[in-house]
C-alpha cells in the first residue's frame, strides 16, 4: 500500500493537525455560541490510544500555557476537545472529545506566567457509560442488541462495523452499565464463519466502533484459509548513528515509512504461565441443576488449533507448541502417553453452570467454545511484538501487519535468508499509540501486536514430556547434616 498524495509528505513523520480545540461548556453573551480556544499554538505534545481490548480511543496533551487558560475558561473538566490529525494524503481522525481530568501542573520558574500541565480526553461515549445503567431484555441476533445499546444508550452516531454472528441470544440485561452489558453480549457471540470462535471484542479506532471475534482479524470474511490482508509491511531497524539526538535521514520516504525505529519482544516464552492459564490443554465442567447432568469437555491445543485461522497460514507454519515426532525406526508415531502438556486437560478447570431453567435466571453466557477462548485469550500474550515506527494514520488496531526480523547469529547476512523463522511474519495489531512531539516536529507510533503462530513451525519433539525421578529413596536431612559433620571432622 502506497500513500495516496507523496507530493505532500516530505519526511518520515510528518503529520498534519488541522485542528487542535477546547470547547467550553460556557457559551459567548453576543453570538451564543461556545467559547473556543485554539491550543494548537502552545502544544507541546500529544498521546492518542485506540485499544482493541478497551472500548474508547483516549488520549492526552502537555500544553505550555502562558495565558492561564485553565482559570480563563475555565477548565472544569466538563470541555470539550476538538481533535483533527492525519500523516499526509491519508484519512486519520476528525473526533470531538470529552476533556476529564487536569494533570501534572508544573510552573516555569524561568516565566512567571507560563505553566505546563498535562490534559486528558477520551470518546464522549466512555463519559456517557459512567452515568448511564440499562435494565433491558434482548432477543435476536447479539449484534443487534449491540447497535442498541450503542445508538440509545451510548448515544453514538459514529458508524458501527459487526462480524455476523450465529447467536440469536435471549438475555436479560440487569441493571449494569453499557459497556459492561455489552461484555456479557460478546460472551454469547458466536460468529457465524468462524468454527469454535475465539470470542467477540468491542472496541473503537478511528473509522468508528467495531464487533468482531479475534479469528477476523486472522481471517477474510469467515473463510479460515483465507489471511487477513496485510495492511503494512515493516522491514527492519533503522540503524542506529553516532547522534542520537535524531534519526539518520532516509532518502526514499516510503522505506522510511517501512523501517522500524526500535522493537522489543515481550514474553515470547512463559510456558509457566500458559499451562496455568489453560493455553496447552483446560478443561470445561457444565452442570446443569435443572436436569442433574455432568458435561466434561476437553481442550487439547495441538488438536483443535488445526481447525481455526492464525496469523500464519503457509503449509510450513505451526503453532506455539512442537508436536510429536514420527518414530522413524519403526515408521509409526509414538504411542500415547498423555504426557504432552496439550494433554494436561487439568492444569485449568473450569466449572460453569448451563442452568438456563430456573427462577428469575437471566440467559447464562455460551460455553460452547469456553476452552478455545480460555486458551485464545493466553495465545495472545504470547509473541507480543511492540514497535516503535513513523506515524502513520492508515493503521488502526485490529489491522494485520508483516514484520521482517533479523537473525542475531554472529557473521550471519543480513538478508531475506537470515530472517528469524519464529519472529518474523504476519502480526495483529492489538493496540495504537500515536505520539506528537512539536518541539520535534513528528509523529511516532507504538504498535503493540500479537503472533499466535510462527512463519516456519519448530521443530517437533523426540519425545514426550515425561517427570523423571533421580531416587525414590527419600533421605533424613538431620541424618544427612550428621553425616557431613561427621565427615568433615575425620
Amino acid at each position: 500500500m502506497a500513500y495516496k498524495d507523496r507530493n505532500t509528505f516530505d519526511k518520515p513523520g510528518q503529520y498534519t493537525l488541522q485542528n487542535l480545540e477546547i470547547i467550553s461548556y460556557r457559551r459567548d453573551s453576543e453570538t451564543i455560541e461556545p467559547i473556543v480556544m485554539e491550543i494548537k499554538g502552545i502544544l507541546f505534545n500529544l498521546n492518542l490510544v485506540e485499544d482493541i481490548f478497551t472500548h474508547n480511543i483516549v488520549g492526552s496533551v502537555v500544553v505550555y500555557d502562558m495565558q492561564d487558560i485553565r482559570s480563563l475558561l475555565p477548565i472544569t473538566g466538563l470541555e470539550k476537545l476538538k481533535l483533527t490529525l492525519n500523516s499526509p494524503g491519508c484519512k486519520g481522525y476528525d473526533h470531538e472529545f470529552q476533556i476529564y481530568k487536569v494533570d501534572n501542573v508544573t510552573e516555569d520558574p524561568k516565566k512567571e506566567t507560563a505553566q505546563l500541565y498535562q490534559i486528558f480526553f477520551c470518546s464522549p461515549e466512555l463519559y456517557r457509560n459512567n452515568i448511564t445503567t440499562i435494565s433491558k431484555a434482548y432477543e435476536g441476533p447479539v449484534e443487534n442488541a449491540v447497535l442498541d445499546i450503542l445508538r440509545n444508550d451510548l448515544k453514538s452516531n459514529k458508524k458501527f462495523f459487526f462480524e455476523p454472528t450465529a447467536t440469536n441470544t435471549k438475555i436479560v440485561i440487569p441493571n449494569l452499565k453499557p459497556y459492561d452489558a455489552i461484555k456479557l453480549l460478546a460472551k454469547n457471540a458466536v460468529p457465524s464463519g468462524f468454527k469454535n470462535n475465539s470470542g467477540y471484542v468491542f472496541y473503537e479506532d478511528a473509522t468508528g466502533f467495531h464487533f468482531r471475534s479475534i479469528a477476523s482479524m486472522m481471517a477474510m470474511g469467515g473463510q479460515e484459509k483465507t489471511p487477513a490482508l496485510a495492511k503494512w509491511a515493516y522491514s527492519g531497524i533503522i540503524p542506529s548513528t553516532t547522534d542520537n539526538s535524531k534519526q539518520p535521514e532516509i532518502k526514499d520516504i516510503e522505506k522510511s515509512m517501512r523501517s522500524v525505529i526500535r522493537a522489543d519482544y515481550e514474553k515470547p516464552v512463559d510456558t509457566l504461565a500458559n499451562m496455568n492459564n489453560g493455553m496447552y490443554a483446560n478443561q470445561v465442567i457444565k452442570h446443569n441443576a435443572f436436569n442433574k447432568t455432568i458435561t466434561i469437555t476437553n481442550f487439547d491445543y495441538l488438536k483443535e488449533g488445526e481447525n481455526q485461522p492464525h496469523t500464519e497460514h503457509s503449509k510450513d507454519s505451526g503453532l506455539l507448541l512442537p508436536t510429536k515426532k514420527s518414530d522413524k525406526t519403526k515408521g509409526v508415531p509414538y504411542e500415547d502417553t498423555g504426557t504432552g502438556l496439550n494433554e494436561k486437560f487439568d492444569s485449568k478447570v473450569m466449572v460453569k453452570s448451563s442452568t438456563t431453567k430456573g427462577h428469575n435466571l437471566y440467559e447464562r453466557p455460551a460455553t460452547a467454545g469456553l476452552g478455545n477462548r480460555t486458551s485464545q485469550n493466553q495465545v495472545l500474550r504470547n509473541h507480543n511484538l511492540s514497535l516503535l515506527v513513523y506515524g502513520n494514520t492508515l493503521l488502526n488496531c485490529g489491522d494485520t501487519i508483516t514484520f521482517s526480523s533479523q537473525l542475531k547469529r554472529p557473521g550471519q547476512a543480513r538478508d531475506n535468508e537470515g530472517l528469524n523463522p519464529y519472529t518474523s511474519g504476519r502480526y495483529v495489531i492489538m493496540a495504537i499509540k500515536h505520539i506528537i512531539s512539536t518541539e520535534a516536529q513528528k509523529h511516532e507510533m507504538v504498535l503493540k501486536c500479537f503472533k499466535d503462530s510462527v512463519f516456519n513451525a519448530y521443530p517437533s519433539e523426540e519425545e514426550t514430556l515425561v517427570e523423571k525421578i533421580a531416587s525414590d529413596v527419600p533421605e533424613n536431612l538431620y541424618e544427612r547434616q550428621l553425616k557431613d559433620l561427621s565427615n568433615a571432622q575425620a
